[in-house]
């Protein structure tokens, strides 16, 4: 008799299983002695794993629905009940015959039992309907096809023992499970997929790094050469911002596999390319919210890339933390993640860019990687005490374990700042006298600010080209706007830009001057390579001016409490020149604990750690762990009048079958979309798009921008359109 597993390509149960056992085999003989928790006898226990994962599909009630679907006879049968086929699975095993201890019994069952998350809970009567009053019949025909023996008399006290699941209380054995049940996801999820659980394993980033730094004759750094040497070791390297920082981790992965996240997607898919394009290295992946808009413009096999990207086949990945780091959540099926991690390197790039509290969910995450085996390298600018302090007393760092490097150039003097206990908006006359022989950058903590500042400027009669920039521009206008400040910097034309911490990261320019709200010192040191980032100091005058008074987005953007210490800090510099060295100082000393004592940041940072060390297991899914992390604050708008422009979209998106089309369509909606700070929309926000639109809300204000000109306001929150229905 055949049992079918998948109805496409009318796959078998035993031709599926053999699919994961090749996978097996492909990932033991790739990674197997990478494995801390993977002896021969978990190996041997994933083996039995896989052999009998989805026996339990041969209950007639699943395999009618498959004939069904590919058009056989449907079999005669009285059961009527459906039981999720995991669980029918573990009541095959014949676990009498299989030589195995209480402990390694309990992993099998439940490594089976819940190879697929369910809503419904294992029902001891109606498992039992099932395997009495139907597989019981099957089991002759099922080993034979299987090839395996099957139990010879059920017993039903593996439902007890399913109920009763693992948790971190259990110590050794709960991270021996995460790596059972997480490899079985992995080798079962490429398996159905049709493809390798592992790809490129021979491929070496070493190589290619090496051979692109000779051809551009750079020779490697302290930081290089630091994170080479300890390859095989955690590492923590403070650098400031162009010591090749990208270079140095990759030749910390040399020959394993990885997982390379960075805070913004703009900079990853920079690093894609150069990687790709400019290293040679093909063996790399790409995954966050929007990576398949960016792949399929770039490459042929988008959609192969894609499927290997998202089950972590690729021997690099280079990623956002929301798609691989949320595993302290323990959502249900959690332990794929954290297994992939456990034969793997992470590099954590600047982990001062996070908000508190996915701080402490790095960390918490950093800790459980630590936990399976796998080895972390956080680079960053200025590292906060505070998540240093954490690390140690969890017993993540230890001294044979883990290297700390800090890496400061003093010898290029950069900047020399002047502190001014003034608003901002009050020095216009002396940034347009500026603007007319230099390229004058501006940046303020809102986008209501920079709009404000952008009129008072246009208000001057003035010849000095103004140009605004911040993130409540649609998609696309955001672009060619970013592009056209990189532009207007490389062709060293002359004029001011007025933008917001969109350009502290994400954009690669070099001004002459900056003129800057205060915000926190990591932030603000950030803008500050934004200004003679590439060059040394040539002249007496301050090239970076900083507000001190009028501040805007306190307490909303910035911490108040960090924000006066900030600037506290910062006055002993006031016309003096701030080095890399004091930089990493004075961010040392504002995140000190004792120093943040009673403070929001501290205490946000306290509780999501705390929440993380006690959390219930498997209380939450995996889209609710995403949610948590992104940024929940922002939605996306579209206002009516670009609506009405691009209906027609819409209706093609509906009538189009073919899936490459349809999502060519939405990615020419999405374009047309802004994200805005969803306490500021609600009140113009009334109706949201039908399904699968329904994350974008219609928005009845105006929209100010002229293309041609690369001028105007974006999104006019404040302004209600005149089409109100």
């Amino acid at each position: 008799m055949t049992f079918y597993a998948k109805s496409e390509g009318k796959e078998t149960i035993r031709e599926h299983t053999d699919r994961l056992l090749h996978n097996l085999n492909l990932l033991k003989n790739a990674y197997g002695y990478k494995f801390m928790l993977m002896d021969e006898r978990m190996w041997k226990l994933l083996e039995i794993a896989v052999q009998y994962h989805d026996v339990g599909k041969a209950n007639t009630v699943f395999q009618n629905k498959i004939r069904q679907v590919i058009h056989e006879s449907v079999l005669e049968t009285d059961v009527e009940t459906n039981v999720p086929h995991n669980y029918l699975s573990v009541g095959c095993i014949p676990l009498k015959q299989l030589d195995f201890t209480k402990e390694e019994e309990r992993l099998l069952i439940h490594a089976v039992g819940y190879h697929h998350e369910r809503e419904q809970f294992p029902e001891k009567e109606m498992i039992r309907h099932i395997l009495e009053n139907d597989i019981k019949q099957q089991l002759p025909q099922l080993s034979e096809h299987m090839g395996l023996p099957m139990t010879e008399k059920f017993s039903y006290r593996f439902v007890d023992r399913l109920l009763k699941r693992y948790t971190y209380h259990d110590g050794e054995e709960f991270w021996k499970y995460v790596m059972i049940k997480g490899l079985l996801h992995r080798l079962d999820h490429a398996a159905s997929a049709h493809m390798d659980v592992e790809r490129d394993v021979e491929k070496s980033i070493y190589i290619n790094v090496n051979e692109y730094m000779q051809k551009q004759g750079f020779y490697k750094n302290d930081l290089q050469q630091f994170a080479e040497q300890h390859h095989d070791k955690h590492v923590i390297a403070i650098a400031q911002t162009g010591m090749g920082k990208t270079e140095a981790a990759l030749l910390w992965i040399r020959d394993d596999k990885a997982f390379f996240t960075l805070p913004l997607r703009v900079s990853i898919n920079a690093i894609y390319d150069r990687i790709k394009e400019k290293m040679g290295y093909d063996a790399v992946g790409l995954l966050h919210s929007t990576s398949v808009h960016y792949l399929v413009d770039k490459e042929e096999n988008w959609e192969e890339l894609k499927q290997q990207s998202e089950h972590y086949a690729k021997k690099l990945l280079l990623t956002t933390i929301d798609q691989i780091l949320k595993f302290p959540f323990y959502y249900k099926g959690f332990e794929k993640e954290l297994a992939a991690m456990a034969n793997a390197k992470i590099v954590i790039d600047e982990i001062q860019a996070y908000e508190p509290r996915i701080a402490a969910m790095l960390i918490k995450a950093l800790e459980m990687i630590h936990r399976v085996g796998g080895k972390f390298m956080i680079m960053t600018a200025t590292l906060p005490t505070l998540y240093l302090d954490e690390l140690k007393q969890r017993n993540v760092i230890d001294n044979d374990q883990i290297v700390v490097g800090e890496f400061i150039d003093t010898s290029v003097h950069r900047h020399r700042i002047r502190m001014r206990a003034e608003g901002i908006e009050e020095t216009i006359g002396e940034m347009l006298e500026l603007g007319e022989t230099s390229q004058v950058l501006v940046i303020v903590n809102t986008v209501r600010k920079a709009m404000s500042l952008y009129d008072k400027f246009l208000d001057c009669d003035t010849q000095v080209p103004i140009y605004l920039l911040h993130s409540q521009f649609t998609q696309e206008d955001r672009q060619l706007l970013e592009k056209r400040i990189k532009q207007f910097n490389e062709k060293n034309e002359r004029g001011i830009w007025i933008t917001t911490q969109l350009v502290e990261a994400s954009i690669d320019i070099d001004f002459d001057y900056l003129f800057t709200e205060m915000s926190t010192l990591d932030s603000l040191f950030q803008r500050f390579g934004r200004c003679y980032r590439k060059r040394a100091l040539d002249h007496d005058h301050c090239n970076i001016h900083i507000f001190t008074e009028k501040i805007s987005g306190i307490p909303r953007v910035y911490n108040e409490h960090l924000v006066n210490e900030s600037i506290r800090l910062l006055e002993q510099y006031d016309y003096q020149i701030v080095d890399e060295r004091a930089k990493v100082e004075m961010v040392k000393q504002l995140y000190d604990r004792k120093q943040l004592k009673g403070t929001s940041f501290l205490k946000e940072f306290e509780d999501a750690l705390y929440m993380f060390d006690n959390l219930d297991p498997y209380g939450m899914d995996k889209r609710e762990a995403q949610q948590k992390l992104r940024d929940i604050q922002n939605i996306q708008v579209i206002t009516r009048q670009m609506y009405d422009q691009i209906e027609h979209l819409f209706e093609q998106y509906k009538k189009e079958r073919e899936w490459r089309k349809r999502l060519k369509l939405r990615m020419e909606i999405e374009k047309k979309t802004v994200s805005v700070q969803r306490y500021v929309a609600e009140k113009y926000v009334s109706e949201r798009l039908p399904k699968p639109f329904d994350h974008i809300y219609i928005a009845y204000v105006q929209y100010d921008f002229n293309r041609e000109q690369l001028k105007g306001k974006g999104i006019l929150l404040d302004k209600p359109s005149s089409n109100q229905h």
